[in-house]
């Protein structure tokens, strides 16, 4: 069976995520070792450096989402079945920096969907525990694996249901965060589509960098952040960074 590497990636005015893309792509090729294809605009695509063998697919990306007053273009994740030409697919943020082959072992499982359900605060400050905001648990859709078979279209079309009528899941869940956020679309569709009695889960925690830690330096073991006055490093470790000003470092 075919596997690879789905990631989306869309420049906006605010941030140059093509160069983020670079560096994701990087890591992706020393550790992980899989075929990639990414998802992108043509005005993005010409700013990419190349990258050697990429499958590339464009597509404009649906606007609408802001973080903090700037563009956010991530709506797009409903895509990934019908977007991926792999029997078994690997779905990443580009910020997702895989810094060890760790994920690799769970693409030979007999699961038809893996997502995370929780994320480590590196900074120790548990930033990430959401269930405070919403009646459902939320997932991680940074990162999830999934093969192409009649559950997961099942799984992608209701994902696309959720994601249509998301105003109205948003009041039913009552959940606080408004913007529209994958995360809870594929919360959501995993609960209504496994009758509320639970799914399988990546057994994992996301390590990651909250947006007020800045990045000092990156390299093809880890990278040194900082937040406040303490300076720390990653190093062989999967992390997922939230400050975009690592496009810049």
């Amino acid at each position: 069976m075919s596997k690879g590497v789905l990631l989306f990636c869309f420049d906006t005015k605010h941030t140059q995520y093509h160069k983020i893309l670079e560096k994701c792509v990087g890591l992706i090729r020393k550790n992980i070792k899989l075929e990639i294809t990414v998802v992108t605009n043509y005005e993005t695509f010409k700013k990419i450096q190349p990258l050697g063998f990429i499958n590339y697919k464009f597509i404009e990306p649906e606007l609408g989402n802001k973080k903090l007053g700037k563009e956010w273009n991530n709506v797009d994740r409903h895509l990934a079945y019908e977007l991926s030409p792999y029997d078994i697919t690997l779905v990443m943020d580009i910020d997702y920096f895989c810094y060890t082959d760790n994920l690799v072992q769970f693409l030979d499982t007999n699961y038809d969907f893996l997502i995370p359900t929780h994320a480590h605060d590196l900074t120790q400050r548990n930033t990430f525990n959401n269930r405070v905001w919403s009646m459902i648990p939320m997932v991680w859709a940074t990162v999830f694996i999934f093969k192409k078979t009649k559950y997961t279209k099942k799984l992608f079309d209701t994902i696309k249901y959720v994601k249509k009528y998301y105003s109205y899941f948003l009041e039913l869940y009552r959940i606080f965060y408004k913007n529209f956020r994958n995360d809870y679309v594929f919360a959501i569709a995993l609960q209504q589509l496994n009758g509320f009695i639970g799914y399988n889960t990546l057994p994992m925690q996301i390590s990651t960098l909250p947006p007020d830690c800045k990045i000092i330096k990156m390299t093809d073991n880890g990278l040194v952040w900082q937040y406040k006055d303490q300076i720390n490093f990653v190093k062989d470790q999967d992390v997922h960074v939230l400050n975009k000003e690592i496009a810049n470092v």
